[in-house]
Formats: C-alpha cells, structure tokens, sequence
C-alpha cells in the first residue's frame, strides 16, 4: 500500500484552492483519504505518510502551501480531541457513517467545519453607535475572542453592528486562519481615518464597510495568458474594486489607506463582470505566474482594503542549476506542480540551440545534459504546465553556464648554483587556452603525503597577476631554503587559482621529491 500523492493532490488539494483562510465542510475519510478495511497497522503507516506529504507541500507561495497548513492546524486540533483513536479501524468506520447519516438527514444549519466558526450576532443592530460609547472596545474583544474559539459550531449569519465590523476589518491580510487582530487602543482603521482629518460621516464610513471575501478559479490558458474568475457575493458588490500584483501588499487587510496609496500597489484587475445568483463574477485575462488579488472600496479619497488571494498559474522551474561535467554540463531543476514538458535554449558556436524534454525523459537521465558545451553563455528553461484543460508556458528562468576548466601543466626541475652555495627550482608552466590575473603558489610539504593544498604546507612563493599565452611555456625561478636533513622526503607541489576554474596536471612524482 503505497500513498499516492499525485491523486491526493488532484482529489483533495486542487478543489480546495482559492479557500483561503478557511476550510470548507467535508468527508473526514475523503479529506485523510482512508479506505474501508484497513488494518490498524495500514492506518499507522498511510496517516505518518499523509503528515509528511503535508508537512512537504506547506512550504512555499502557492495556494497548495497554504491549504495544506490549514490541513496540518485541523489534524493537530483533531489529534488533541481524539489521540491514538485515528489508527483504530473502527473509529474510521463510525466516521464514515456518521458522515452517511448527515448526509442523509436534511439540516436547517450549515455542517459542522473544520474552519472557525462565527458567533451569533443580534438580530437587531442599532440605528447607530456613538463613538464615545461606554463598553464598545470590551464588545468588540468579546466579539474577536468569540470568532478565535474553536468551538466547531456553525450558526447562520446575522446583521451585525458597526462596532463588531470594525473588528472583523482588522485581521491582517492573507493569514491561513483568517484570524483578525485587535489592539487595546484605536482601531487601525478609526486612526488612519483621524489621522487624516476625515468628517464624521467618512469615519462612520470606515466602521461599516467590509470588503467582500473573493474567490478565484483559473479557467483556461492560452500561451503565456491565463483566465481566470473572481467570484463574490452579490451584497457586497457595490463599489467594489480589485487590484493585483506579484507580491503580497504592504499592508494588512482591513487597512485604511489614502487611494494614492492604494493605487501604488499592482495593477487594476480589469475584464468582464457577469452577474448570477447571489454572486459577482469578474473574467479576466493575467500573465502566467504567481499572483496575489486584493479587494477594497474606495468612499472619496480613502479605500479600505480587504484579505487578498492568491493563485499560481504555470508557474516556473525552481532551484535551476548548471554543474560542468568535463566539456558537458548537466542543468537540473525542480518541476512544478502540473507540468510535463520543458524547453531548453542555450547559447553554441553555431548559435543558439533548442530543444525539448519530458518529465519522464530527464527523470531518465538524471536532469538535461548540453554536449561539448565549451563556450560561454545562458542556458533558459522554461515549461508547459496545464492550467484547466488548456497548457500555458510558464515564464523562462535562467542560469549561466559554467566556464570550461583550462587544462594547466607544469614541470619543476632543480638547478645547484655552487658559486652561491644554494639550490634553485625551476617551474615551467604551460596552458591550453589563453589565462591572466593567475595566482600561483608553490608549496613544501614536509608530511609522508603531498600537500593536498596550499594550506598544508610551506609557501616557498606566491606569484599574483600572473598570464599565460596558450600553449606557451612560462618560467618562475624559485630559490629552494636549506633544509635540515631528515630520513623522510619534502614536497614540492604548485596551484593555481584565479577568475576561471583551471585543471592543474603536475609532473613525475619523482621531480616532486625532495631529499
């Protein structure tokens, strides 16, 4: 029994995106995707693998990361209410026909959900509420503390009172719990408007409005454009605005900002507005990639903004990289959700090279690899990736290829000046390609092992700056120090570093001795 993530993903993760900030009701056994007859011991391993498959797909942007930190906060709330029962086959069993049963049995109420749930409101709200009112910040906190309980239990909504939908505009925008957040002093939202010297009205204004809660769909694709629709409800429509862009806003939902300020954010999500039942629809046309759409409503020159959403469409590769491999390079890089097939373009001598590989071909080969890439220059990745029943390419990423080693040799030969009493070694340096700003340092190395770097042993000399022509000889005279006399032999060893990577081939082991 082996956890298919692939179908989990497709049958679980994918209808719950554009949820964000809440989890809709539904099946436990769908939700943990838990077959009828399992053992005990199957449970155990399908529920570590399920939690690990959670814990690997929380991490990042997209709206899979966030829906599956809503799933791993719902598991741990379950696992405290219920414990070792999860790995019983028979608690399973009695959640299956619980679920049957409630499905069956007609319900005046919505079912109960993992998302938080709403407390009940009056039923009767006040014409209006004095801002100096006694115990209109304690209301407001019960009202907040009452929307973080965990409770469970869904009730119908219920106009609510201007001071209570002040509370609920200042939650920060984009928290996978939607929980908002209140502060003992004025609310966000009542200091900015005073800040500004707004009228009484405007302010009044300010504690009213809430903009609408979106939801988003991709549609279809075509090439590198996507479709897709924002839905809301049809309440809340009036004068209702959305802007977005490629990262989050600066700000909280719930925020009042100067329209200036708001306008600084993204780009004005335009299109076609369909009206159904109940709801708002906006079609739209956006470039492939992440993006983050944000509600607001403008009441002359302030806007009150709302919790955005996101979406990923044919997003890029990831972690794109290039290692050389002698006169090849291997490009690796990591898939997004959804593609199949990749294009890759790199620079050659004869120009510029295409070519295409599937998923199952560079799982195949352990990534792409580019031939006899000996030049320098960029290679570009981009991928299809579907996107409802259409396929659009994703933007290209790219990486540099690495430059080529330079094969380097060298040759040491030792000269005795009697006249001047000492020794000299001659190091003759030969390259296969053109190299400058070269630092050379010759080494003696007194363990049993030569050196294995220039760390490990005596600098004799260091030369910086240093060229060589291709194919040319180049000659340093090194001046060897009287050397105590000892039973075990000296090293001799030479490296090389500079701006491009270099293969240093050294002599005879025998002219690297010295006794």
């Amino acid at each position: 029994m082996a956890f298919d993530a692939e179908r989990y993903d497709r049958e679980v993760i994918k209808p719950l995106r554009g949820r964000h900030g809440r989890l809709p009701a539904g099946d436990l056994l769908l939700r943990y995707a838990v077959e009828p007859g399992w053992t005990a011991e199957q449970l155990a391993v399908h529920l570590r693998q399920l939690r690990q498959f959670w814990q690997d797909r929380a991490e990042g942007p997209d709206s899979r990361a966030e829906i599956c930190q809503l799933l791993i906060q719902a598991d741990e709330a379950l696992v405290r209410n219920v414990g070792a029962l999860m790995n019983d086959p028979a608690w399973w069993q009695e959640q299956a026909a619980a679920t049957r049963s409630d499905a069956a049995r007609p319900s005046r109420t919505p079912p109960p959900s993992l998302a938080r749930a709403e407390p009940p409101r009056p039923a009767e709200p006040p014409a209006a509420v004095p801002d100096d009112a006694p115990g209109w910040r304690d209301e407001a906190r019960d009202f907040i503390r009452a929307r973080l309980d965990d409770s469970g239990a869904a009730v119908p909504r219920q106009p609510q009172r201007p001071a209570a939908r002040l509370g609920r505009v200042a939650g920060s925008g984009g928290s996978p719990d939607g929980a908002p957040k209140v502060s003992d002093g004025a609310s966000d939202a009542e200091a900015a408007t005073r800040q500004a010297g707004a009228p009484a009205d405007l302010n009044e204004w300010v504690r009213s409005v809430q903009p609408a809660e979106l939801t988003i769909q991709a549609l279809g694709a075509r090439d590198d454009m996507c479709q897709v629709r924002v839905s809301w409800s049809a309440a809340d429509a009036e004068g209702l605005g959305i802007r977005w862009g490629d990262t989050p806003p600066p700000w909280p939902s719930g925020s009042v900002l100067p329209v200036w300020a708001l306008t600084a954010f993204g780009r004005e999500l335009a299109g076609t507005r369909q009206v159904h039942v109940g709801e708002v629809s906006l079609l739209a046309d956006v470039p492939v990639g992440y993006h983050l759409y944000v509600p607001y409503v403008v009441e002359r020159d302030q806007a009150v903004v709302g919790r955005f959403v996101a979406l990923g469409l044919a997003e890029p590769v990831r972690r794109l990289r290039a290692e050389r491999r002698g006169d090849d390079v291997i490009v690796t890089w990591v898939w997004p959700e959804g593609s199949r097939l990749a294009t890759v373009e790199w620079t050659a001598r004869s120009g510029v090279r295409q070519e295409r590989v599937t998923r199952s071909g560079y799982a195949g080969s352990n990534g792409f690899r580019i031939p006899a890439a000996l030049d320098p220059g960029v290679v570009r990745v981009s991928v299809l990736t579907a996107v409802a029943a259409d396929e659009a390419c994703s933007r290209a990423r790219e990486v540099e290829l690495p430059p080529r080693s330079i094969p380097v040799s060298y040759t040491l030969t030792r000269h005795r000046l009697w006249r001047f009493g000492r020794r000299d070694l001659a190091v003759r340096l030969r390259a296969e390609a053109d190299l400058v700003d070269l630092v050379v340092t010759v080494v003696l190395g007194t363990d049993l092992a030569m050196p294995p770097s220039a760390e490990h042993g005596t600098v004799l000399v260091e030369h910086e700056g240093l060229s060589l022509v291709a194919h040319q000889a180049r000659e340093l005279t090194i001046p060897v120090p009287v050397l105590p006399r000892r039973q075990d032999p000296y090293w001799v060893r030479c490296f090389l570093r500079g701006p491009v990577p270099t293969v240093v081939t050294g002599p005879p082991i025998e002219s690297m001795r010295l006794t």
